[in-house]
C-alpha cells in the first residue's frame, strides 16, 4: 500500500468515524424527544448508513485532493524548472560567453537606462594595445586568456553599481555611475595600472605582457549615446597616438590618424 493511499484510507476512516457518531448522536436524541423506540434497527442504520456513505464519499473527495496537490506540486517544480530556464536564457542572451561580462546590446541598453534618470555618468573605452600582435604570434587562444584577464581585472578594478560590457572584439566599455571625468579619469588610471601588473602569460616564445589604453567621455543626461561613444573613441584613439598603456579623456581632431591597435 502506497502512502498516497493510506493517507486517503486514514482520512477516510477518521471522516466515517465521526459521521457514525454523529449520526447516533442525533438519531437517538430525535428518537427520544419523540418518544420512539430504540430497537436493533436503529443500530443497524446508525452503524451502517454513514459507513456505506460516507467511506466512498470521503475517499473519493480525498483522492481528488491529493491529485490537485500532486498537480500542484508538479506545477510549482515546472515554475521553478521555468524560472531557472528564463534566468539562464537571459543571462545569455544579454551577457558575453567567454567574459561573463554584458554584452554590446545589453551593455548600451543599460547606459541608455541610466542617462535616462539624469545623473551624470562617465564612459571608459578600454581597449588591449598590441593585441592582433598576441593573436598573431600566440595563437588565438593566449588572445583569448588575454581578453578573460582583462575582464577578471575591469571587475576587480570597478565598483559594485559600476557597468562593465564587452563590446565587441577586444574592446570593453566600463560605464562609472554617478561619476564626472575627473574623479572618473582617477578611476582610469587605477585600472590602466592594475592590468598593467597582471603576471605575463606564459607563451611558447616568451611571456605575454598585457597593457590597455583607455579613452573616456562624460555623459550628460542631454546627451547622445553614439556621440559619447565617439567622443570615448577618439579619445582611445588620442591615448594609442600618445604612446599607448595610457588614459585620455581629451583629443586633438587635426592628429587623428589610422594607428595600428
Amino acid at each position: 500500500m502506497t502512502p498516497r493511499t493510506k493517507r486517503i484510507l486514514g482520512k477516510s476512516m477518521v471522516v466515517t468515524i465521526i459521521a457514525v457518531v454523529g449520526t447516533f448522536g442525533l438519531s437517538f436524541t430525535a428518537r427520544l424527544a419523540l418518544q420512539m423506540p430504540i430497537d436493533w434497527l436503529s443500530w443497524v442504520e446508525c452503524t451502517f448508513i454513514p459507513i456505506l456513505i460516507g467511506m466512498p464519499v470521503s475517499a473519493y473527495i480525498f483522492t481528488q485532493a491529493e491529485m490537485i496537490r500532486e498537480t500542484c506540486d508538479k506545477l510549482e517544480k515546472s515554475h521553478a524548472a521555468l524560472t531557472q530556464t528564463h534566468d539562464r536564457l537571459t543571462f545569455v542572451t544579454s551577457h558575453d560567453p567567454m567574459t561573463g561580462l554584458l554584452s554590446r546590446g545589453e551593455f548600451m541598453a543599460r547606459m541608455d537606462r541610466s542617462r535616462d534618470e539624469g545623473e551624470c555618468d562617465t564612459l571608459l573605452l578600454i581597449d588591449p594595445d598590441h593585441f592582433s600582435s598576441i593573436n598573431d604570434k600566440h595563437g588565438h587562444s593566449k588572445g583569448d586568456e588575454t581578453l578573460v584577464r582583462i575582464a577578471k581585472a575591469l571587475v576587480y578594478a570597478t565598483r559594485p553599481g559600476d557597468l562593465i560590457g564587452r563590446l565587441g572584439g577586444e574592446e570593453f566599455g566600463v560605464l562609472l555611475r554617478h561619476i564626472r571625468k575627473e574623479q572618473a579619469s582617477t578611476i582610469a588610471e587605477n585600472i590602466r595600472r592594475h592590468i598593467e601588473r597582471i603576471p605575463a602569460m606564459k607563451a611558447q616564445q616568451d611571456g605575454v605582457k598585457v597593457t590597455v589604453s583607455i579613452g573616456g567621455a562624460e555623459i550628460s543626461h542631454d546627451a547622445d549615446t553614439q556621440d559619447v561613444l565617439r567622443t570615448a573613441g577618439r579619445c582611445l584613439f588620442e591615448a594609442k597616438q600618445r604612446g599607448r598603456n595610457r588614459v585620455s579623456f581629451d583629443y586633438e581632431a587635426a592628429k587623428l590618424r589610422v594607428v595600428t591597435l
